[in-house]
């Protein structure tokens, strides 16, 4: 029986205005809530991927989408094998095929990159799997969709056991719509936010 950690990690941040109009600031409460001993899991920057003040004029098309990315690093005790799920918090505005949800109107969504960059436990180079039932599989997008159990290997085999992982967690936003949800509003925001929750393997 796997044991779970919830950790509430983090929001994405962002307002799309007309020019002229003054934005919003956005604000995010987080924090950690473990056992004595576990492992905790980290995001850099408060887990806040901001993607700040988009105008209009900035906008080529009915479309918008950009990326960010923050350290993330896993500590735990003792050698110990982990996996991480990503639970949506916006999962009723997830519009189809955009992963995870943005709040409302649905505008699009965004995708969780676990392997931004080079992932290493323990100083080793290892890469992100997902599972899949009782099989774990390499991939090149393992939590696009929410609730996908990742972790990650050395040899391909299976999860690897670690004290420290450290890895870049990206976030790529894609919006489309965009001027027509903004016909009788002056600021369009992006309201995304999401639980990582470690899981025991």
């Amino acid at each position: 029986m796997s044991l779970k950690q919830l950790c509430v990690l983090f929001v994405l941040a962002c307002t799309s205005s007309i020019p002229g109009v003054t934005s919003a600031a956005d604000l995010s409460v987080g924090g950690h809530i473990r056992m004595d001993g576990a492992c905790s899991i980290t995001l850099g920057n408060g887990g806040i991927f901001d993607f700040g003040n988009v105008s209009l004029t900035e906008i080529d098309q009915d479309s918008y989408s950009n990326s960010r990315d923050v350290p993330l690093t896993i500590n735990c005790p003792s050698q110990t094998r982990i996996g991480v799920k990503a639970i949506d918090n916006r999962k009723e505005s997830a519009a189809a095929s955009r992963g995870f949800g943005v709040g409302n109107p649905a505008i699009g969504g965004y995708g969780i990159d676990p392997e931004r960059n080079i992932s290493e436990a323990d100083g080793r180079k290892v890469y992100v799997i997902h599972r899949s039932g009782d099989y774990w599989y390499r991939t090149d997008d393992p939590t696009r969709w929410p609730s996908t159990t990742i972790s990650w290997t050395a040899n391909g085999l299976g999860p690897v056991a670690f004290r420290t992982m450290t890895t870049t967690l990206g976030v790529n936003v894609y919006l489309h719509d965009i001027r027509e949800n903004m016909a009788h509003v002056d600021v369009l925001e992006i309201d995304g936010s999401a639980t990582l929750e470690l899981v025991y393997l």
